[in-house]
């Protein structure tokens, strides 16, 4: 039988319930974003404002509002989602902060910031002075130079996410993506923050090696579609 709620709290506690420990879609609800939620047979799916409508869907079976331009299912595919086309497999992954006792540098210099970014990582999300940043940290190589990066944000869902982590590509492969990531998270909870997540695509194995070693545990496997 399928039900659905316009009730923020509804959805969150179907989300709560059903999804338990691998709750990816509470980073992605908010009071401000919040349209509908649906929960049949064990799945559940909901659907947020974003072009015109972003949804997801956890669970075979959940329901798919065909509303949505913008569509990611969780750990499964489909066999049919409308018109929309398939994109890049993307995955959500959440630690619990502790203090690791591996020191951050806090990042001022929006220069330096900006240049790894546009040569090492151009298609990321956040840059310097996005209204979501709560600071930028780096770790810096054996001979002085920046070799990896990130900021931490908070999302609407008051959800805090790791966000445009990069390692510079002569640096990869040696331990600073591990390193920034328990770094981060350390100071992180020195300001409170007991949780915090990051998105990964799905075919950089890399990286979620390197998230893994510091913590981290995926919560969900994405495949994407989307509206031409």
């Amino acid at each position: 039988m399928l039900e659905s709620t316009e009730d923020l709290k509804t959805a969150l506690q179907w989300a709560a319930d059903l999804l338990a420990e691998k709750n990816a879609a509470k980073f992605y609800i908010s009071e401000e974003n919040f349209v509908r939620a649906y929960k049949q047979n064990g799945a559940f799916s909901f659907i947020v404002k974003g072009e015109p409508f972003y949804g997801q869907l956890y669970g075979e079976g959940a329901y798919f509002d065909e509303r949505c331009t913008n569509v990611a299912t969780a750990s499964f595919k489909p066999d049919s989602i409308g018109a929309l086309k398939q994109g890049v497999g993307f995955q959500l992954w959440e630690a619990a902060t502790t203090d690791s006792g591996v020191r951050i540098e806090l990042l001022t210099n929006i220069e330096e910031i900006n240049l790894i970014l546009s040569e090492h990582a151009p298609d990321s999300s956040v840059r310097p002075g996005d209204s979501e940043e709560i600071f930028w940290g780096g770790v810096r190589n054996d001979s002085g130079e920046l070799a990896s990066l990130a900021a931490l944000v908070k999302w609407q869902s008051g959800f805090h996410v790791l966000s445009s982590v990069v390692t510079r590509a002569q640096d990869r492969g040696k331990g600073y993506a591990t390193k920034l990531s328990k770094a981060m998270t350390a100071h992180a909870y020195s300001l409170g923050i007991r949780e915090v997540g990051l998105g990964v695509r799905s075919e950089n194995l890399a990286a979620q090696r390197a998230y893994e070693k510091a913590g981290f545990k995926k919560l969900a496997d994405f495949t994407h579609y989307f509206q031409e």
